[in-house]
């Protein structure tokens, strides 16, 4: 497994399949997992749920999980560029 920070860019953003995924981490007292999947309805609530949680205030870490044949790729991906990727 690798973390990859700063290369949104090299994340698959178009793949719809079951090797993407995407994931957010929130900073509060439950500790929060969200999981989402790569499909168009899975982007959108990705999208939907990091604009919830900024209006909100809360802190949080948005991930990318792609998971290869030979091993998994986990992005700490940027916020403005989900953003303008998945509208």
């Amino acid at each position: 497994m690798t973390f990859r920070e700063d290369e949104t860019d090299q994340f698959p953003f178009n793949n719809t399949d079951r090797g993407v995924w995407y994931a957010i981490i929130t900073h509060d007292i439950l500790f929060p997992r969200l999981a989402f999947t790569s499909s168009i309805s899975g982007k959108q609530d990705f999208v939907d749920t990091i604009k919830k949680i900024r209006r909100e205030g809360k802190f949080y870490l948005l991930l990318g999980i792609w998971a290869g044949k030979w091993k998994t790729d986990i992005f700490i991906l940027n916020e403005d560029t989900v953003l303008k990727r998945l509208k």
